[in-house]
């Protein structure tokens, strides 16, 4: 009898922990190259978008309804709009009279400034109308962050002056039309120099009125590659045009496996909790895969009143869920057989490549990974796989004239590295590419999809390392020369990524 009731008592006790462990997830929320991340709530969906750079289509969308498991529903500009050359940066979506709105960074073809967009939607998914450019200022208008005032009167803040030598950066703001495609009254600075604001490059700002302050959230720093060192920084002001007090310390900065913090968004919950959608770089891959977004949760000192990050000042590597009963579910396998009339997102193409090429890629979501296609006669024009930065620096592994070639393309010049003469009865080839941290590679070939030959020598790695570009990660995926052609000339392409 004894021994039962003991047994019974250990059971008890051994099943209680479990019922007090909290569900968790894992960063990042939306892996691969996604910075400058915005974030907003409509009723119990929450949408994103990021930086696509020079690739098209332009501003990847993100779909959510537990703010950890995100899906691609399509991109602002399906199309890129005529004005725009590129450097297509810091998307901000904003919600307003049941309109969807992005106020974009984009260079104009005519005089190649940077300048601030707007465009609207009634349906998210199904593309914008682009009202073309709301805010040139000077050299350089970029980040661009949309508030709503107690009064319903709208605001716009931006970064002006970033490539103006004579004077230093200012978070500059105005007021907004009702239907937010014009600027009304008078533009006026966030941060006065003269009125004892310490300025460090401010940029990637949002802006939340809590209780009687209006909190300023902006980051500084060095952004965009691995001498990277961003954070971000807090400041309080009881009025918009009024005297904003600076908080002395970052409140969240790199550390861990996460590195260069920042340039987020913050989005209110509909039971009053705060989360914060930023990007940060991965210590184990860098630059090679990107800037990645992040999900933290942002509370209150109940004494100070200054906001604080829960898991601390440092990325976290693993939190509590936002909502109970959510699963996060990690994609491993990218496969596309181009069988469908609907396209797939994440397929994206460089804006500026040249008329001798034409490459089609995914943002990989760690850096390593394998992918692989199949060349069917492949003809007079290489046809194969590629990791690539722009035109001017990547590395192809395809098929030409009955011959697999490896070439790179270092600061746009062209390099054969190695070339083997098949059989004159190779009807298909098989190409594979595995990466290691998205900077090292190995080449393999197949005639059969069973054995695979290697196209180096034994235990030796291609160093990627000059692939990347400023401020973007990598993309993998398919190249044709000489064609006017797209990635639909291959029978199938798969990505396999290894967590």
């Amino acid at each position: 009898m004894n021994y039962k009731i003991l047994s019974l008592f250990l059971l008890f006790c051994t099943a209680l922990p479990a019922q007090n462990i909290r569900q968790t997830y894992r960063n990042p929320v939306i892996a691969g190259d996604f910075p400058d991340p915005s974030m907003i709530r409509v009723g119990e969906d929450y949408y994103a978008a990021g930086t696509s750079s020079d690739f098209a289509p332009n501003y990847p969308l993100y779909h959510s309804t537990d703010l950890v498991n995100w899906t691609r529903i399509g991109f602002v500009f399906p199309e890129t709009p005529e004005w725009i050359a590129g450097s297509c940066w810091a998307p901000e979506l904003f919600y307003h009279n049941d309109t969807f709105y992005v106020y974009y960074t984009a260079r104009k073809k005519s005089d190649n400034t940077s300048c601030i967009g707007v465009a609207t939607t009634k349906n998210i998914s199904g593309g914008f109308t682009d009202h073309g450019p709301l805010i040139e200022w000077g050299n350089e208008a970029i980040d661009a962050f949309v508030f709503c005032d107690t009064d319903k009167q709208l605001y716009i803040i931006w970064k002006a002056y970033g490539l103006d030598p004579t004077r230093p950066i200012e978070l500059l703001a105005s007021g907004l039309s009702p239907n937010g495609l014009a600027l009304t009254g008078e533009v006026f600075s966030l941060t006065k120099h003269d009125d004892g604001w310490i300025g460090h490059g401010d940029e990637g700002e949002c802006l939340v009125k809590h209780g009687e302050y209006y909190y300023l959230l902006y980051s500084i720093g060095g952004c965009c590659d691995n001498r990277c060192d961003y954070n971000v920084r807090v400041a309080r002001s009881k009025s918009l045009k009024g005297h904003w007090e600076q908080y002395p310390e970052a409140i969240l900065e790199g550390g861990g496996i996460w590195k260069c913090s920042g340039h987020g968004t913050l989005v209110e919950t509909p039971d009053k909790r705060y989360f914060y959608l930023y990007h940060a770089y991965n210590a184990y891959d860098f630059e090679f895969v990107g800037r990645q977004g992040l999900l933290d949760e942002l509370g209150w000192d109940e004494n100070s009143g200054w906001p604080y990050f829960k898991t601390g000042n440092h990325p976290s590597a693993q939190a509590e869920m936002p909502f109970p009963n959510t699963k996060q579910v990690r994609k491993t396998v990218f496969y596309d057989d181009f069988s469908s009339n609907q396209p797939n997102y994440q397929w994206q193409w460089d804006m500026k490549s040249p008329q001798d090429i034409r490459f089609f890629g995914i943002n990989p979501l760690t850096g390593n990974y394998t992918m692989e296609t199949a060349v069917v006669d492949a003809g007079d024009d290489l046809k194969g796989l590629a990791v690539y930065g722009n035109a001017g620096n990547y590395i192809a592994w395809g098929v030409k004239n009955n011959e697999l070639q490896l070439y790179e393309v270092k600061n746009g010049e062209k390099h054969i590295i190695n070339n083997y003469k098949l059989e004159n009865n190779t009807p298909s080839v098989y190409l594979k590419i595995e990466s290691v941290t998205g900077r090292l590679f190995r080449f393999y070939w197949s005639s059969d999809q069973n054995e695979w030959h290697t196209f180096m020598e034994a235990n030796a790695h291609y160093d990627g390392s000059y692939i990347p570009r400023w401020g973007a990660g990598i993309h993998a995926g398919l190249l044709v020369e000489n064609s006017a052609g797209n990635q639909r000339m291959f029978p199938w392409f798969k990505l396999e990524t290894s967590y």
